[in-house]
């Protein structure tokens, strides 16, 4: 995982939008989905922080 606080911060963020997309789910959402779990990858790969 990269250094700093940023990637914490992604996760944290992409994870909470997935659990209230999955709570509230409407098809609209479908692409929010797709960025949340994008940047959650992003992190996980150590991509740089300007793609989180």
């Amino acid at each position: 995982m990269s250094s700093g606080w940023w990637p914490g911060v992604a996760i944290v963020a992409a994870s909470s939008g997935l659990a209230l997309k999955a709570l509230w789910f409407h098809p609209w959402l479908a692409v929010g989905v797709l960025l949340d779990v994008g940047a959650v990858v992003a992190v996980i790969c150590s991509w740089p922080g300007s793609l989180h």
